[in-house]
């Protein structure tokens, strides 16, 4: 019943976008070589990438709470019945009036204007758009291959836990719905971004790591906070306890403190990006994420805050890093936790040392301008120019 629901509301929105395209065909006139960003927001990326890939049009079809940001294209949602009209609607309409104005498509996460997003690509390139797909996460990353990686290299990763408290994760049915993903972007996609290691997929076509972007006016030198310091301040911010390795996080804290050091800890859950940015202000040492390779974007933003970062991300296993820069953070595995905060209490100058290397490895990488000279390079590699 529901697979029957759902080809019918896919068959809807196809029948809409039609109506749409050929209706905006006829009125809309001045197309562009104008970047269409969207459609679901992750961690801002969408925000940070409409203020990098310049002319740019951002479109966010769903609410996230953690982020009050504007976009080009938004409609607030505030019910569920919202949220149905703008994905089964609005979403077709508005692809339908973009394609007419826009010859240029970047997604980022696995979904689109339509459920049906194979179909979607397939009528863009009918239309002769550039498509690019980036993948950030579990939108492209399938959980087998990801746990083959780890046992193959002696390293235990969030997978098992994840797929023991939901077990959808480890089933066949969402293991080959990240085949699908993967097949429609290495058919229609122009350029891919994303993690090779990290999100191993079934992506074969060649995979540009993820340009990782941050707005200068965010970035904080605060070298007064590494002086004179009674307490030191380590903060963590899990977006999901399982995937960070917050269990580990806090047996690392508990024996620290078992072992008279004395320091505040301060983990943050379920609240908004600006609160966390605010925490970051005041915080000597962030412990990021501890079971993956790359080091996501609250590890850009606490470097760009100037913070000491413990984090996972290794550039010896996701070479996709650059090379050139080591010591931005302090590459933590998960089973490092305890020793490394311990090293850097005993140690307290090379707290500062690694808040400053982080800080310069952001201002070098990662500003809206350096990671536009990347995308540029990238794009301008594969054909596409604008």
């Amino acid at each position: 019943m529901k697979f029957k629901i759902e080809l019918f509301l896919v068959s809807i929105q196809k029948v809409i976008l039609y109506i749409s395209y050929y209706f905006c065909k006829i009125l809309v006139s001045n197309k562009k070589d104008e970047w269409v960003i969207g459609v679901d927001e992750m961690a801002s990326m969408i925000y940070f990438l409409g203020n990098t890939v310049m002319p740019s049009k951002t479109v966010s079809l769903s609410n996230n709470p953690f982020y009050k940001l504007r976009y080009d294209y938004h409609i607030p949602i505030s019910s569920k019945i919202i949220s149905y009209l703008v994905r089964g609607i609005y979403g077709p309409i508005l692809l339908g009036y973009l394609i007419n104005k826009s010859n240029l498509f970047w997604y980022i996460w696995s979904s689109g204007f339509l459920l049906d997003r194979d179909f979607e690509f397939k009528f863009l390139k009918s239309k002769n758009k550039k498509i690019v797909c980036m993948f950030v996460g579990d939108d492209i990353r399938v959980p087998r291959l990801m746990s083959d990686f780890c046992n193959e290299n002696d390293l235990d990763t969030f997978i098992d836990y994840v797929g023991e408290k939901t077990p959808y994760y480890l089933s066949d049915e969402y293991h080959n719905k990240k085949k699908k993903t993967a097949q429609s972007a290495d058919k229609y996609a122009d350029v891919i971004f994303s993690a090779p290691v990290c999100q191993k997929s079934f992506i074969q076509k060649k995979q540009y790591f993820i340009p990782y972007m941050y707005d200068k006016k965010l970035f904080g030198l605060n070298s007064n906070k590494f002086k004179n310091v009674d307490r030191l301040k380590i903060l963590h911010a899990p977006s999901s306890p399982f995937v960070k390795g917050t269990a580990l996080v806090r047996a690392a804290i508990k024996k620290l403190r078992m072992d008279g050091y004395d320091f505040e800890y301060v983990e943050l859950r379920n609240v908004t990006n600006s609160e966390v940015l605010e925490h970051l202000k005041s915080a000597q040492i962030v412990l990021n994420q501890f079971y993956s390779f790359v080091p996501g974007v609250f590890g850009i933003e606490s470097m760009a805050s100037h913070c000491a970062v413990l984090q996972s991300a290794n550039p010896d296993i996701e070479t996709g890093l650059p090379q050139d820069d080591r010591g931005a953070w302090l590459v933590t595995g998960y089973w490092e936790i305890y020793d490394n905060i311990k090293y850097l209490m005993d140690n307290p100058e090379r707290i500062e040392f690694y808040a400053n290397n982080g800080y310069r490895y952001v201002r070098k990488y990662h500003t809206f301008e350096a990671s536009s000279e990347y995308i540029r390079s990238v794009l301008k590699e594969n054909g596409i120019t604008y």
